[in-house]
């Protein structure tokens, strides 16, 4: 991988910001953008625009046909069976809310419980939460250890005859863990129990293999994978979404509308109600060739590099504490220094070039399991260098040296 060459793709890495050279550190937030796909909105909304599934004219069949092989591409990029299991959201929280809605209107009541991880982002918390309220559910925690993990045995621990499904991130964004969501999902299966996971910070950075995996839901953000904003997918095995409710109504997603009754459309129509994100659906395909292009073997081993390198230059760097020490571990470096209050750090690094995030990452109840209001969180992307992290370590002993 030449890594110059790949970050010569994103337009945005020819910008400065402070007049220093911009060192992207926040990733797991939202990826960049490659000019591949900058582009392809642009010539689609210039060139090529139409609603899609609506009209016979010209530019209406082949904007359908360009949504549609988009598909195809995710269909194949993550192995799914069929590319009706393949569903269009307006986001990975999107994706998780319509399982939730859904799955829940129809399979839980009163006392079933859904259980998921002390690592959750809150996309894959609050929607559960929801029918805690509204139809009385329990929901319970599997805890994160002392490595910031959560293990098949702390899963198998909290599972009851009342589990009714399991929803679980597959990569942390606070961690950095990486779940055996695999194992995970064989052993729910074993007694009965959908697994859903929140892939969301594993998409762009693991190998993704549904046939392999065997979950039954799995969420995607399209723009964390260096695609679009405003766009998510859910795979769902085709038996749920045969099986599962609409989950919103309009155009669309109707076979036939009459006064007395309603039938829905074929999948994935049935969950696709009303005009789509066309522009981001037709744009993410071009997301797809990019990362084929490199290759996620080639990408793994990158960021492995990466995570290796930066793990050691900050333990070596006096008053950091990594939160987090996961035997597997993506593209994520948490970290506090001192008694610096990690919105200060994030705010001197940025002065720097170095941008990162900080907060609780939608994490709030990891962060109380921790005992920390907040971190700062440097993440990796494909168009990361070692010289990157250098940057950050040396910016953040400006910072230390402004609060000695």
């Amino acid at each position: 991988m030449n890594i110059d060459d790949i970050k010569k793709e994103f337009p945005i890495f020819s910008n400065k910001v402070h007049n220093n050279d911009l060192v992207y550190l926040d990733s797991a937030n939202s990826s960049q953008k490659p000019l591949v796909v900058v582009d392809r909105i642009y010539d689609f909304y210039t060139k090529e625009f139409s609603n899609v599934g609506r009209s016979v004219h010209y530019l209406a069949v082949a904007a359908t046909n360009l949504y549609e092989n988009t598909r195809t591409s995710v269909q194949k990029y993550i192995n799914a069976k069929d590319k009706n299991e393949i569903v269009f959201t307006k986001g990975a929280t999107e994706a998780i809310n319509l399982v939730a809605s859904t799955f829940g209107q129809k399979y839980l009541k009163e006392g079933d419980e859904v259980l998921v991880t002390e690592l959750e982002h809150h996309s894959n918390y609050v929607p559960w939460h929801y029918l805690r309220k509204s139809k009385g559910i329990k929901i319970e925690f599997s805890e994160v250890n002392e490595n910031g993990e959560v293990t098949l045995e702390s899963i198998e621990k909290k599972i009851t005859k009342k589990t009714k499904i399991i929803a679980i991130t597959h990569l942390s964004n606070v961690t950095g863990a990486i779940l055996p969501v695999k194992e995970i999902t064989k052993l729910a299966h074993s007694k009965g129990i959908p697994v859903l996971i929140d892939g969301c910070q594993s998409a762009p950075h693991l190998k993704l293999d549904m046939q392999d995996l065997g979950c039954d839901f799995y969420a995607i953000s399209c723009h964390k994978m260096y695609g679009p904003t405003g766009l998510g997918i859910l795979y769902a095995k085709k038996k749920w979404l045969e099986e599962l409710p609409p989950y919103q109504g309009g155009g669309g997603m109707i076979g036939e509308v009459k006064k007395e009754d309603i039938t829905y459309g074929d999948l994935p129509n049935k969950f696709e109600a009303g005009t789509m994100a066309t522009a981001q659906v037709i744009a993410f395909n071009e997301s797809i060739k990019f990362l084929n292009k490199i290759g996620i073997d080639n990408i793994i081993k990158h960021e492995n590099e990466l995570i290796e390198y930066g793990q050691e230059l900050l333990r070596k760097n006096n008053s950091v504490k990594l939160i987090g020490n996961p035997k597997n571990k993506g593209a994520v470096l948490s970290f506090t220094i001192g008694n610096i209050h990690p919105h200060d750090i994030a705010t001197i690094l940025d002065e720097d070039g170095v941008a990162i995030r900080a907060g609780h990452h939608c994490c709030q109840i990891l962060h109380e399991k921790l005992g920390l209001v907040a971190t700062a969180r440097a993440s990796l992307g494909v168009y990361n260098t070692k010289e990157d992290l250098d940057k950050l370590n040396s910016s953040i002993n400006k910072c230390k040296k402004i609060f000695e």
